[in-house]
């Protein structure tokens, strides 16, 4: 099979390597569309602390189901279209014994450590699949791994009907937070971003509130937008160091940050503005497995109830040829949404 093979960093190789054998309790995975994260970017540019080379990358993508070996009463079977949650717990580890497997101690994920959906075939664990309804093009289903993100964001920031939220970075993450802080009833969403681009493609959404840094003080800015109360909610996804300056700043007393966004270095941020207001700082990382099968159900309603155009979230469709220039591409901030490499 063709498949993209990262050798070294920033160094990616078309190669014709074997269809991956399955195991008991495994599936094969016809990959139709894999999308291009940031992690992949941070990977391919050989700033992820515990990825390796040789690996092919993608761990989000749709496809259909061609082989499967189980015993399990699955609702499963060959042809099925489908997506896979990517996370490979120990099942030893402290976080794991407490049924955290997200945060696992020894976390490793498809197509970071193991071989991923850039390449044409793919094998994943049964227990990992499901299955996505008609209601789902291939190219809005290859989107459910970034959904899983948005929404166990906002689940650990608690979101809930009438909230104020300000998302800090509006990139493919930025935006969807927002959406599904939208589907979940926040009764305000604002987003602080610099890019042209990427604020474009926040107002064609619908938002309307939008706080530009460099053009004005973020943190009277968002005083204006909240009559001088604050968010209840700060979601911080740029990962930059005025991202998470703002991020106390623009939050409400007792309010919530949520961080979400990899900074480069070791970041500064208020401290004195956490003790004074009394805020609740939380960290988000990946998704459960829950989290993730009802993003799916959520992408799937989304998208049946027509109020925006999913397809308006991908940038491109590219061969796998141009994996490596898709993600020179997006490195460079000059498209606002997801790549989608196409099989």
């Amino acid at each position: 099979m063709k498949a993209a093979v990262l050798t070294a960093w920033e160094n990616i190789e078309i190669q014709d390597v074997p269809v991956p054998e399955i195991g008991e309790e495994e599936c094969l995975i016809k990959v139709r569309y894999a999308g291009i994260c940031g992690t992949d970017l941070h990977i391919y540019g050989g700033h992820h602390p515990t990825a390796k080379t040789p690996v092919i990358l993608g761990h989000e993508f749709v496809g259909t189901i061609e082989r499967i070996n189980t015993k399990s009463p699955v609702n499963l079977k060959i042809g099925d279209r489908v997506v896979v949650e990517p996370l490979i717990s120990c099942s030893s580890c402290g976080a794991c014994r407490e049924g955290n497997w997200h945060v696992c101690q020894n976390l490793k994920l498809l197509g970071i450590h193991t071989g991923g959906g850039f390449a044409e075939y793919l094998r994943a664990p049964v227990g990992k699949v499901i299955k996505v309804n008609d209601r789902l093009t291939d190219r809005i289903a290859a989107m459910a791994e970034p959904f899983a993100v948005g929404f166990h964001v906002n689940q650990r920031a608690g979101v809930k009907n009438g909230d104020r939220v300000l998302v800090i970075g509006a990139g493919p993450i930025g935006l969807i937070v927002g959406l599904v802080a939208r589907e979940g009833g926040a009764a305000q969403i604002a987003f602080s971003e610099i890019n042209p681009i990427r604020i474009d493609q926040v107002r064609s959404f619908g938002f309307t509130d939008i706080i530009n840094p460099i053009e004005n003080d973020a943190a009277a800015e968002a005083a204006l937008l909240t009559e001088g109360e604050g968010f209840d909610v700060v979601i911080e996804v740029s990962g930059s160091q005025a991202g998470l300056l703002l991020a106390t700043q623009a939050c409400r007393i007792r309010g919530t940050v949520v961080f979400v966004g990899f900074p480069g270095s070791i970041p500064q941020f208020n401290v004195m503005q956490g003790i004074f207001k009394e805020l609740t700082m939380v960290g988000s990382r990946v998704y459960t497995y829950s989290h993730f099968q009802k993003a799916v159900r959520l992408l799937e309603s989304v998208e049946a109830a027509g109020h925006y155009d999913l397809e308006k979230l991908i940038s491109g469709v590219h061969s796998l040829e141009e994996l490596a220039q898709s993600i020179q591409t997006m490195k460079e901030g000059t498209v606002p949404g997801k790549i989608l490499i196409e099989f």
